[in-house]
């Protein structure tokens, strides 16, 4: 074996292991985000290096069995002088290209160390717009929100108004309702309501003469409260009289004082225990009837 084989050989060699090493050890870039494409750019062209590098080598290999398995290996004999030239000439240049992908490779690499990283100032100018920028679209939405919120609160009290005004409509026309169909009532049975009126009445005093002896034989008159030398007394049925006249007569004013040597407590307090009279809600001294109506 000639010592240009033996070259040749630990040239093929050491290729060999260099593809091997690149193969399965790529360089890892290590770069930070600092929101520009210096370290992606980076690894492409890395990336791209690592195929072109794999193709070449590809085809190195390929030439290399094409030439083995034709029995014309140039480089290991001397059968033909065309292909040898023509085989040392490729292998020539894919040295070449080995060989300037590798300085290419190295410059790269030196430039990675020599990149300066950003301020921290710049980082910070950065979050602050995007903050800005965060706030401004809030604000935004919260003025489109409150237009919207705005817009229901006016509607809503448009509706309700409309809504009272029908209401009141409709108890007019209820009351109106009523008004007419006792009008037409009254047209048309007359004489029956008459009897009605008058059975109305008799039954009326019946039970005002029931209770006024229901009270005087269970709640007898009695002597007032702290009663002195004159004796005075106190009757439930004059006090639910005046209750009932209070009520009839003033309305808006239902309320009865109760002066003290006029009337017995435990009286009171029976008719308010019975549900049928009830206290002022801020003075103790006036009583009413209770409103049966609601």
């Amino acid at each position: 074996m000639s010592q240009f084989e033996r070259a040749l050989q630990s040239i093929i060699a050491q290729a060999t292991q260099s593809y091997k090493e690149t193969a399965t050890n790529d360089p890892i870039v290590q770069s930070s985000d600092d929101r520009t494409a210096r370290g992606e750019q980076l690894d492409r062209i890395l990336e791209a290096q690592q195929l072109e590098k794999k193709r070449l080598w590809d085809r190195l290999y390929e030439l290399e069995n094409n030439q083995i398995n034709n029995q014309a290996n140039s480089v290991f004999n001397n059968k033909s002088d065309a292909v040898s030239t023509k085989a040392r000439k490729q292998l020539q240049a894919l040295m070449y290209e080995h060989r300037e992908i590798n300085n290419l490779v190295a410059s790269e690499m030196e430039k990675i160390d020599t990149i300066e990283l950003p301020e921290d100032s710049i980082l910070e100018i950065e979050f602050r717009e995007d903050l800005d920028k965060q706030i401004k679209q809030y604000a935004e939405v919260n003025e489109f929100v409150k237009k919207q919120l705005d817009d229901i609160t006016h509607t809503l009290r448009k509706e309700t108004i409309i809504l009272s005004e029908c209401e009141d409509v409709y108890s007019a026309l209820k009351n109106t309702e009523r008004d007419l169909a006792q009008e037409a009532y009254l047209q048309t049975y007359p004489d029956q309501l008459r009897e009605e009126q008058a059975l109305w009445d008799s039954l009326y005093k019946k039970d005002t003469h029931d209770l006024i002896d229901f009270l005087d034989e269970f709640y007898p008159p009695h002597p007032v409260d702290n009663a002195g030398e004159l004796g005075e007394e106190c009757e439930l049925k004059g006090l639910l009289e005046d209750l009932m006249n209070q009520s009839v007569d003033s309305p808006d004013n239902p309320y009865i004082e109760l002066i003290p040597g006029t009337f017995w407590s435990p009286y009171v307090q029976t008719l308010v225990k019975a549900g049928i009279v009830e206290y002022h809600p801020t003075d103790s001294t006036l009583v009413r009837l209770h409103d049966f109506k609601y």
